[in-house]
């Protein structure tokens, strides 16, 4: 014969499941928190910190639609790089440009740019998106200032580790593009197109080593904030771009100056 409980006994039993079923609650909350950790740790290195947040914010999944949006772009590249290559040993090659793309990458971090990818040593950066900014072309040219202006100590670490000095041009261009998620379900990159796009590569095509070169678009963004090389500007013809574009050659923000700018 069964033994009843008594209300006592069964109020007891039911504390005592109640707390089991909150210790293994609390088990798989740390489980799915740590695996969400895991995931956005092994991710990072492949998307943009914003882009990170907004899937935080939609439990993960990447889900920022495609959109025409006014954003400045920065393209940078380095100066006969390949040559570089070819005369260095591929380990100290690869520890270079690692340093040189960390010290990059912290600086536009510093000033809300997005790296949306890596082609060699190019970098490519849109500012104002995926959130809008209605700095993004100051944003882009003071970074831009920022990344020439730290090439010295870079170069100062490369001398004291052997390795040759470098040299990196810059082309900022604002206008519209097409963002969003380009891909599969398999592989997806939050990235952007269009023709102000192609423009941008252009002109940093058009920039030396040191030299930081925009176009008129982001010169008018910026206003007196954007110290232009007197008698710096010029008609280019661009390669894909039908006429020729107006480019200026920037030697200064604010009141940071390029090297052999700093008294002018």
């Amino acid at each position: 014969m069964e033994h009843s409980l008594s209300p006592e006994e069964e109020l007891i039993q039911l504390r005592a499941q109640i707390a089991s079923l909150k210790e293994e609650n609390d088990k798989l909350t740390e489980m799915v928190k740590q695996g969400r950790e895991n995931t956005r740790s092994f991710i990072a290195p492949y998307l943009t910190e914003e882009v990170l947040e907004e899937m935080q914010r939609k439990n993960g999944q990447l889900t920022i639609g495609g959109e025409r949006r006014y954003v400045a772009m920065l393209f940078s590249d380095l100066r006969d790089s390949t040559a570089i290559s070819e005369r260095m040993e591929t380990q100290d090659f690869i520890r270079m440009l690692n340093h040189y793309l960390q010290e990059m990458i912290e600086i536009i971090n510093a000033w809300q740019g997005n790296i949306l990818d890596f082609v060699g040593d190019a970098i490519v950066v849109v500012f104002g998106a995926p959130r809008p900014n209605d700095s993004s072309s100051l944003n882009a040219v003071a970074c831009a200032v920022s990344m020439q202006r730290r090439m010295g100590a870079i170069n100062e670490w490369n001398r004291e580790q052997g390795y040759p000095d470098l040299l990196m041009g810059i082309g900022i261009h604002s206008g519209e593009a097409i963002l969003g998620n380009i891909g599969s379900e398999i592989r997806t990159k939050y990235d952007m197109i269009g023709r102000n796009v192609n423009l941008t590569s252009r002109i940093e095509g058009c920039s030396r080593g040191g030299q930081i070169l925009i176009s008129s678009s982001v010169l008018e963004d910026g206003g007196d904030q954007i110290h232009i090389l007197p008698g710096g500007d010029r008609l280019v013809p661009l390669k894909g771009i039908q006429g020729d574009t107006l480019i200026h050659e920037v030697i200064g923000f604010g009141k940071r100056m390029l090297p052999g700018y700093e008294d002018k």
